[in-house]
């Protein structure tokens, strides 16, 4: 029984991680480009955005279904279903960014801070680094809120690439410290 546990929680937590290194990639190109090219539209800032949301909801939703009985997983329906929602919502109406920005970086901060908690259980060295990462994205989130005009794609840029580097970062430790979750 604890084999075939430990088997899925193997298999949920590398393909998450897997997701999460590309999406990451994907933060750090588009932060990268809307920096250096601030005069990009804000819809194709909030159509890439929602579809951003959507995947990253879809993975957690997606954890969520596969998780047996793990605590791990316990809070991503919550999560998938907010991130899809507030994507579908971003595809729609768009020139919201600054505001779905900082709502997914909050999102995803309470999602690396449950991670963070659940791995200090398992006395898992990493779990500060992801508390830590959890709570600078709260801070990118906030300051996504109170960024308007001209300037939002340029701070969204920056806002996108750190959260890009940062959760880049964190998943590569994550992976080398959690022996018992790589298959």
């Amino acid at each position: 029984m604890f084999n075939r546990i430990l088997g899925e929680v193997k298999g949920i937590f590398n393909i998450i991680t897997i997701i999460e290194l590309v999406i990451s990639i994907l933060f750090i190109l588009v932060g990268f480009i809307f920096f250096a090219n601030p005069s990009m539209s804000n819809l194709v800032v909030s159509l890439f955005t929602g579809l951003v949301l959507i995947v990253n909801g879809i993975s957690s939703i997606y954890a969520f279904l596969k998780k047996g009985s793990i605590v791990l997983y316990n809070n991503n329906l919550i999560y998938g279903i907010i991130l899809i929602i507030l994507g579908v919502i971003s595809l729609f109406v768009g020139n919201i960014l600054s505001i779905f920005l900082g709502i997914y970086f909050i999102i995803s901060a309470l999602q690396r801070i449950n991670y963070g908690i659940f791995l200090k259980k398992f006395n898992e060295s990493s779990w500060l680094i992801t508390l830590v990462v959890g709570i600078l994205f709260i801070i990118i989130g906030i300051i996504s809120f109170f960024t308007s005009g001209d300037a939002i794609v340029k701070v969204a840029g920056i806002c996108t690439l750190g959260f890009g580097i940062m959760n880049f970062i964190n998943i590569i430790l994550l992976r080398r410290r959690s022996k018992y979750f790589i298959a």
